[in-house]
């Protein structure tokens, strides 16, 4: 709970009264490696915040091949965005690759807080938007960078996690083969 309310605090201050409503919504977890915290085809909607540890979000093709959507780390926010804000099942699994502690929102225990309390619904809104964005973003470097970009940007976001997160992972993020993984890290090393 600290983590999250520090996190929060960086930008806006809250009250009391915020903090013990904030408290009695929220679900902390530790989870396990290879743990699911959200399963594909769910209808809970959640938002989740990683203390500690890493997550991964990712949809399963019918061809059984894994698309990695999203990575999240220490003081990251993770979720099905399409679940928690249509009226839709989620397409994407949420999965903990790393011992992680996690903190768990209800999107309708959210929504009641930020009627409550505006401005902390404004500020956490705000927040939600720059997610989106950074989402974007990632759509148009998959689209525009080469690989060895995309690795090199992969390395400079998720240092610490690259060892890690499986190879097969980190390529499904990037949208390349572990093939050319393979290739794009040895290209780097000899360079």
């Amino acid at each position: 709970m600290k983590e999250l309310i520090e996190y929060i605090e960086k930008n806006i201050s809250l009250s009391d009264d915020i903090v013990n409503d904030l408290k009695s919504i929220i679900i902390e977890r530790n989870v396990e490696k290879g743990e699911v915290i959200l399963q594909e085809n769910s209808s809970r909607k959640i938002q989740i915040f990683v203390a500690s540890g890493c997550l991964r979000a990712f949809y399963k093709a019918e061809n059984g091949k894994d698309h990695t959507l999203q990575f999240a780390t220490k003081n990251w926010w993770i979720s099905d965005y399409m679940t928690l804000f249509n009226r839709e099942k989620s397409v994407l699994s949420i999965e903990s690759l790393s011992h992680s502690k996690i903190i768990v929102i209800e999107q309708s225990q959210l929504e009641k807080l930020y009627s409550k309390f505006p401005e902390f619904g404004l500020k956490n809104r705000l927040n939600l938007q720059n997610r989106i964005a950074a989402l974007q973003k990632r759509i148009f470097g998959l689209l525009t960078l080469t690989a060895k970009e995309k690795y090199e940007k992969f390395i400079k976001d998720y240092e610490v996690f690259e060892k890690v997160i499986p190879n097969y992972q980190i390529a499904s993020f990037l949208g390349i083969t572990p093939e050319s993984l393979s290739r794009v890290r040895k290209e780097i090393a000899n360079s």
